[in-house]
């Protein structure tokens, strides 16, 4: 996607909320952020510029407070009511599965204050902001960024095989910023790679049978491999999988998605003897697609 090829991206069920109230302090913003009952994250930031007062970690208020910067110079004003306010965030995943915590936040500021996500997102963030489409999209897109413009499209994508599939928690979250470092500074992705890609994701959209995508999954990272001087995470931890894994998003963590015609209770099985224990079957973590 950084370099222009057409991907696949599907939104998630799980999500992010952002609610807010009037507060009782002058000229603050007081932030929290949930995970089921807990309070993973908050902060103090005075108003209107943002600055960091107190909190509970200091490089993620630090990223809050340029994202929030950042959409306050864009809009050119408060988008607040009041002189202070309490805002609380919900996440319905937990913060380190990289489910996009950090994209559905961009999003969701964007909301409050009557801004473009992608114009927040590309004016703070590197990469190609597929999951700022994905943050308000309903159904499965074709993402690609042509020339710094983001371009997404609906597709219908519901393969007569999901219960095939899995989502898998590899237990290693990523840092973005350096997986995109890596990927510019090795510098060999050029148009034939970007053109093979864009035609699996093309033919993924259309398959109608497991043995072809699992065909597909395997070109690709057979691709991405090349590309980034990586070795394959079937080859390095699942090499006895009867069936695909793909990496998702950076390569090597976070989520990555099995496929076997042995079925979900057989791949789930599959990878809890592996010690992960985090699997999700497509329905319970793809929304659902529109008719």
């Amino acid at each position: 996607m950084l370099k222009g090829a057409l991907a696949l991206a599907v939104p998630t069920i799980p999500g992010q909320e952002l609610t807010i109230d009037e507060g009782s302090r002058t000229a603050v913003l007081n932030w929290e952020s949930f995970f089921e009952d807990t309070c993973w994250f908050n902060a103090s930031f005075s108003l209107p510029n943002f600055d960091i007062l107190e909190t509970s970690d200091l490089e993620n208020a630090g990223y809050m407070s340029r994202i929030l910067q950042e959409a306050h110079k864009i809009k050119g004003r408060l988008p607040f009511n009041c002189e202070s306010c309490h805002i609380r965030t919900r996440l319905d995943f937990h913060p380190e599965w990289g489910l996009g915590s950090s994209s559905s936040l961009i999003n969701n500021i964007a909301s409050l204050f009557g801004i473009s996500a992608y114009e927040l997102f590309f004016n703070t963030q590197k990469g190609s902001a597929y999951d700022i489409a994905c943050a308000s999209a309903r159904q499965s897109l074709i993402y690609s960024l042509e020339e710094s413009i983001p371009h997404a499209t609906k597709v219908l994508f519901n393969p007569s095989f999901k219960d095939k599939l899995a989502f898998v928690y590899s237990g290693q979250k990523q840092d973005s910023n350096r997986s995109l470092s890596r990927f510019f500074d090795l510098g060999g992705f050029h148009e034939f790679e970007k053109g093979c890609i864009s035609k699996i994701t093309s033919e993924i959209v259309n398959t109608t049978n497991i043995k072809d995508f699992n065909e597909l999954l395997d070109e690709h990272e057979e691709i991405m491999a090349k590309v980034l001087k990586l070795q394959k995470i079937k080859d390095s931890q699942f090499s006895d999988f009867p069936g695909s894994v793909k990496s998702l998003g950076a390569w090597g963590g976070d989520f990555i998605l099995a496929s076997s015609e042995t079925g979900f209770k057989n791949i789930q099985e599959y990878f809890k003897n592996k010690g992960l224990k985090v699997v999700f079957p497509w329905e319970d973590l793809v929304l659902s697609e529109a008719l």
